[in-house]
């Protein structure tokens, strides 16, 4: 991920707010903001053939603990246009590859219950579920959300 594909990633953000199925956030943020909220590597994007940018994912520290220094939070929007076409599976799967490579031993993402869509894509690249935190955020319109639980242990960073 770039500066340059900054836009691509804002709008993708935008439209999962628009959406309502993938983040608590209201707006998106600053790229500045982004950048600060989330570890440096690995933020990656994905490009259709002719180089446009059709998803994005980060991973963003659950604790400034040194203890939970392997441990991240997943977050992986892919462009509604695209959906469905095999990048946030490519996408998810590049992401674990290079969290191992930067020494993360577990990757954790909390998904709206119902983003079946996300809920599929995590539970294929090997996510598994470990609770739902119920009524744990109020949306602009007054709805609670549940958020399910996932986490991903890898099989070669932290098995000493």
């Amino acid at each position: 991920m770039t500066a340059a594909d900054w836009p691509a990633v804002a709008r993708m953000y935008a439209a999962g707010i628009v959406g309502g199925d993938a983040t608590f956030e209201q707006a998106v943020p600053s790229r500045e903001e982004f950048l600060k909220a989330r570890v440096s590597s690995p933020r990656l994007v994905a490009r259709e053939d002719a180089g446009e940018v059709v998803g994005w994912a980060a991973l963003s520290p659950t604790s400034t603990r040194p203890v939970y220094r392997g441990v991240a939070e997943v977050s992986i929007y892919v462009d509604p246009a695209f959906a469905r076409r095999g990048a946030g599976r490519a996408l998810l799967n590049a992401l674990i590859e290079a969290s191992e490579r930067a020494g993360f031993w577990t990757l954790q993402a909390g998904v709206f219950r119902e983003n079946v869509a996300s809920i599929a894509l995590h539970e294929s690249c090997g996510f598994e579920l470990v609770g739902v935190s119920r009524r744990v955020g109020q949306m602009a319109d007054g709805r609670w959300r549940d958020v399910v639980l996932y986490e991903r242990r890898s099989e070669v960073v932290g098995n000493e």
